[in-house]
């Protein structure tokens, strides 16, 4: 269990140790693109800093997170060792080899490529390589969430799996499906070209193999947002869960639907016929029922915890929730950010709505309140509530604990 502590703690520190950078980069990205003086404005280092600040953002602070919280949920949620964690620590090291790989270059301006990477633009093969790590290095945690998972049904035949892990695997699956898109590009078009074995590159084929990460990657992010949601905010706000069953509905919901979306990106691409793009905003649209079942059951559970508490008439529950405690304020301003969020998600898998707002600035806005907004502020409350299990040690200026439950009503 000790050991399993250490394991949680070195993927946490790793993911935040890279967010910092990552949030100056971003910061400094707004001072160029406004009336402010900037220092530094040169347009080189711009695109090396974009470069930088969405691969973090989008590949190695969140795969690092979700690692480490898996993990903290497998050893928690289960009241078992974590099983297989050699090869934990062996994931570890090569999603962080692969992250120094990846930002070296970047740093010498030699791979200005955007986090999306889109070919015939092609940069150093290191970095593509130090990306491929990150993630293959994520392939070890989803089998150890699958060994764990099993192990734990095995032990206990006939029960339900804690809702905590069931959840965290589900994340699991999805992201060893989507992640690889990416990783085929890279492997298979990009790389062939940049070690120069090859000479040409099929664009569109790049593109396509790129869209089935782009899009399924946000549920990727916000799986473990919505954990927190469904698991630590009832108990941290004095409560329940309003509905364990239709937690795990939205888990699966989740798998299935956030597979094959992510090619919806690709409506103003000619590579794909009208048929199948018509196919993709279905899809698209139906990854909105278990964000609608999250915020339903989650208001649900915050009404219950602030009746508990005693709120009084039609909206004094709200009064009488703990905003003084970090998940339940966390999760408050995340639903806030997701509304408008979610809106433009409706906008961009319109068909004829797409073709207005496709390649600018308001998809850039619908990504960054999904991340910066809906998932991050979580990732922090999560932070606040791991730590003091992790470390044994209270939060400075105050204690607060809780538990992994199976978020059962």
């Amino acid at each position: 269990m000790e050991r399993g502590r250490v394991l949680s703690l070195a993927h946490l520190w790793t993911a935040f140790l890279c967010f910092l950078p990552a949030v100056g980069l971003g910061f400094w990205q707004m001072l160029m693109r406004s009336p402010l003086p900037a220092p530094v404005d040169d347009p080189n280092i711009y695109y090396a800093s974009v470069t930088a600040h969405g691969s973090i953002m989008a590949y190695v602070f969140p795969t690092f997170f979700a690692m480490g919280f898996g993990y903290a949920i497998a050893v928690s949620a289960l009241g078992r060792p974590l099983q297989g964690e050699k090869w934990a620590w062996v994931g570890y090291a090569l999603s962080l080899i692969g992250t120094v790989m990846a930002l070296v270059p970047v740093a010498a301006g030699r791979a200005s490529v955007l986090y999306t990477f889109y070919p015939p633009l092609l940069g150093s093969p290191w970095y593509y390589l130090g990306l491929a790590l990150v993630i293959i290095g994520s392939y070890f945690w989803i089998a150890l969430m699958l060994v764990n998972f099993r192990a734990w049904k095995r032990e206990n035949p006939g029960k339900p799996v804690p809702l905590a892990m069931f959840a965290i695997t589900a994340c699991a699956l999805l992201w060893g499906w989507t992640a690889l898109g990416a990783v085929s590009e890279v492997l298979f078009q990009i790389l062939p070209v940049t070690f120069g074995w090859s000479h040409t590159i099929d664009a569109g084929l790049a593109r396509t193999l790129f869209s089935v990460t782009l899009h399924a990657i946000v549920y990727f992010w916000l799986i473990p947002a919505y954990i927190a949601y469904y698991t630590l905010m009832p108990q941290a706000a004095g409560g329940r869960l309003y509905s364990d069953t239709m937690g795990r509905i939205t888990f699966i919901l989740f798998l299935v639907f956030s597979i094959p979306v992510g090619m919806h990106h690709l409506f103003m691409d000619p590579e794909h016929g009208a048929g199948f793009k018509f196919v993709q905003s279905v899809l698209t649209f139906m990854v909105a029922l278990p964000t609608l079942l999250t915020v339903f059951t989650i208001t649900a559970s915050l009404e219950i915890a602030g009746r508990v508490r005693g709120g009084k008439g039609l909206f004094g529950w709200i009064r009488a929730l703990p905003w003084d405690e970090p998940m339940v304020l966390a999760v408050g301003l995340s639903l806030l950010l997701l509304g408008p969020g979610g809106f433009g998600g409706l906008i961009n898998m319109s068909y004829a709505m797409n073709a207005m707002i496709h390649n600018t600035s308001w998809v850039t806005a619908h990504f960054h309140l999904i991340f910066g907004g809906a998932v991050v502020i979580v990732y922090f409350a999560i932070a606040y509530e791991l730590l003091p299990r992790l470390t044994q040690r209270p939060l400075v200026l105050r204690t607060f604990s809780c538990g992994f439950g199976s978020g059962a009503s």
